[in-house]
Formats: structure tokens, C-alpha cells, sequence
């Protein structure tokens, strides 16, 4: 059965970035522990599998906030036996949850509710305001030292003044630059073993009060709450959770079908983000933005509450969504593990179909 699973802040929020203070469950520091906790505006699509599966358990009245489980046996059946893992090579189980579409925001209007996506990179509409327009391309290769490659036309890109930014409405191409506010607030923390206190600031981030973010979830049917609260990001911010039914197209129809007339050639576009093997070529132009995540695991062995979460040791490095490959996309996005909880989810932009 397909949900449309909404999440709508009733707070600010902070969700984790490499530049944060000490897990008390961390074996061996990372280097990033600072001062300044810093959030990423959006959660990332394992944050929202672990809302899901929170959801999953609630609904069957599983849930113990202590993950103090006698029998595992009924909590597997609901929501699998482990956290997910991007180097997994077979594809997990998550119990009722069978899979997860890219993040996506979803805008109040007078006539329902708009999808709206990170603006792709290549945008190079003037106005800022309103409209899709890819950047021109040369039409001539020039030779680089990645072989010869197609390059921005003159007056088309400049590096300097950066690549479009904010989120765009599918259906019209308005462009929102402000829909998140951030703030800057003041905090302590105790740790695990004494009485010591590190002192620091956060950054809380406030999603416009019209807008949500949503995915669609492929799930058994009566799977989660109509309607419920669920807690995410530092500090546990509340979130209020619905899901209804839905016939709707994926979200990559979605947007195929809204940018497929706006260009001859065509771009490939970074609905998620993308993690792909070390070491990988570009092969055409592109623009890319990178970022960092860390998992956060589950262990049920240990007695403690506090330390039954830990980040994993492994920092991975992924593609931002909103990144974008003209004519061509040379990655290898075959993980299907990947793919499944909504990573890895690549949309042609115009051109024909290839």
C-alpha cells in the first residue's frame, strides 16, 4: 500500500551535521566536536526511515523509548533487525516498511499543497523569483584534462557567484530562497560520567509554517498511525505525522514529467542524494555539492539508555541533492539497498528520454 507520509515541525529543529558535540555512546572522537552545533535544514532520509519504523512499532504498541526489548523476535517481524547500512550489498529488511521515496517539501496553497525540490544547480533563470531556465551550453567540446567535455557558454556560469540555490515548485517554477530561518541558542550539557559541563550554542532551524516535508512510503497496509506525533534531530523536536493513502505518481515521475519540455538536451538531476563508490570520475560537466553523514546505530545489547545509540566510525560522503550532470550521468547508482529507503534517486530534465 503507498503512503503520503507527512512531517510538520512544531518546533524549531536541529538535525546533526559532522560539526556537533560528543555522543556520549563515542568510542573514539571524530575531530569535528565543537562549540557550535550546527543543523542541516532537511532531515536525511535515515532520519526519516527511523521516524517510520518509531511509527511502525507505535502503531502495534511496540514502542519502548528505553529499546529495552525482551523478545526481539516481534520487533524484527515490524520494522527488521537492523539499522540500515550503505555498504550493504543485499537489500535490507525493514519488517512492514518496504520502501521510501526521496525527502520532498509540500507548500499550502488556496487549491492544495505544491511539491517542492531543491532548485537544480544549473538554473540560470535571472529573475530569482520565478521560472526554469538550464544554462546554455557551448556547442563545440573544449579539451580539459578529463578528455573533451561540453562546457557553460560565455556569460552562462560563473564559479565565483555560485550555482542556484532555494527550492522550486514544480507545478509553476516559483522559487522560494527563504523558506527555512535559523537561530542561534545557548545550551549546556552534563556528561555520561560526572558532573562536568561543556557549554555551547546550537543552531535551530524553523521550517516555513505553509510547508512540510513529505515522502511517499511503500508499506503494508494499516502500518502507521493516521495521525501522530514523532520526535527527530537533537533535542528530540516534535514533528506531527500523517499518513493517508495514495494513488499518486512517484515523485520522479513527477518531476520528469514537469521539467520534460523546458530543454533540448538533456541534465540529469540529483533528486536525492547520492551515494556512489570513492574515487568516482565525472566524465561530463557538472555542478556537484558534497556533504558528510555519519548513521546513528542501534544496540540492543547494551544496558544503558545512553549508549545504545552511537554514530558509526565510517563518515560517508555523498552527492547533495540538487546536484546536476549535463548530457549524461556517469555514476554507478546500482545499490539497490540505496535506492530503497530513497537515496540514489537520479531524474532526467528534459531531452529525450533516454
Amino acid at each position: 500500500m503507498k503512503y503520503l507520509v507527512k512531517f510538520k515541525p512544531l518546533e524549531p529543529y536541529t538535525f546533526g551535521t559532522e560539526q556537533t558535540f560528543d555522543y556520549p555512546s563515542d568510542d573514539e572522537k571524530t575531530g569535528k566536536e565543537s562549540y557550535f552545533v550546527l543543523s542541516r535544514t532537511v532531515p536525511t532520509q535515515t532520519t526519516i526511515l527511523g521516524a517510520l519504523r518509531y511509527l511502525a512499532l507505535k502503531k502495534k504498541d511496540l514502542l519502548h523509548t528505553d529499546f529495552h526489548y525482551p523478545d526481539l523476535q516481534e520487533i524484527q517481524k515490524t520494522i527488521g533487525s537492523k539499522s540500515f547500512c550503505f555498504e550493504s550489498e543485499t537489500v535490507q529488511d525493514f519488517g512492514v516498511i518496504h520502501s521510501v521515496s526521496p525527502l520532498f517539501l509540500l507548500r499550502a496553497e488556496l487549491d492544495g499543497e505544491n511539491i517542492l525540490i531543491r532548485n537544480p544547480f544549473h538554473n540560470s533563470n535571472r529573475k530569482r523569483t520565478a521560472g526554469y531556465q538550464p544554462m546554455r551550453m557551448m556547442k563545440r567540446k573544449i579539451w580539459t584534462s578529463h578528455g573533451e567535455i561540453s562546457l557553460p557558454d560565455d556569460g552562462e556560469y560563473d564559479a565565483k557567484k555560485g550555482y542556484a540555490g532555494g527550492y522550486i515548485d514544480i507545478k509553476n517554477k516559483m522559487i522560494y530562497q527563504d523558506l527555512f530561518q535559523s537561530v542561534m541558542l545557548p545550551g549546556n550539557q552534563k556528561s555520561s560520567g560526572d558532573d562536568e559541563r561543556a557549554y555551547y550554542r546550537r543552531q535551530m532551524i524553523c521550517l516555513n509554517s505553509n510547508c512540510c516535508f513529505a515522502v511517499y512510503v511503500d508499506a503494508d497496509e494499516d502500518a502507521f498511525p493516521l495521525e501522530s506525533i514523532s520526535y527527530m534531530g537533537q533535542k528530540r523536536a516534535a514533528f506531527r505525522v500523517t499518513a493517508e493513502p495514495s494513488d499518486a505518481e512517484s515523485i520522479e515521475t513527477q518531476v520528469r514529467e514537469a521539467f520534460a519540455d523546458d530543454s533540448e538536451t538533456p541534465w540529469f538531476y540529483a533528486l536525492s542524494p547520492l551515494w556512489v563508490p570513492p574515487n568516482t570520475d565525472y566524465s561530463a560537466f557538472c555542478i556537484v555539492e558534497e556533504l558528510s553523514q555519519r548513521q546513528l546505530i542501534t544496540n540492543y545489547r547494551e544496558k544503558r539508555h545512553v549508549r545504545k545509540l552511537r554514530r558509526s566510525a565510517v563518515r560517508y560522503h555523498l552527492i547533495q541533492a540538487g546536484s546536476v550532470f549535463y548530457d549524461a550521468c556517469p555514476l554507478n547508482l546500482g545499490r539497490e539497498n540505496c535506492r530503497n529507503i530513497g537515496y540514489n534517486s537520479v531524474v532526467q530534465l528534459g531531452g529525450k528520454l533516454l
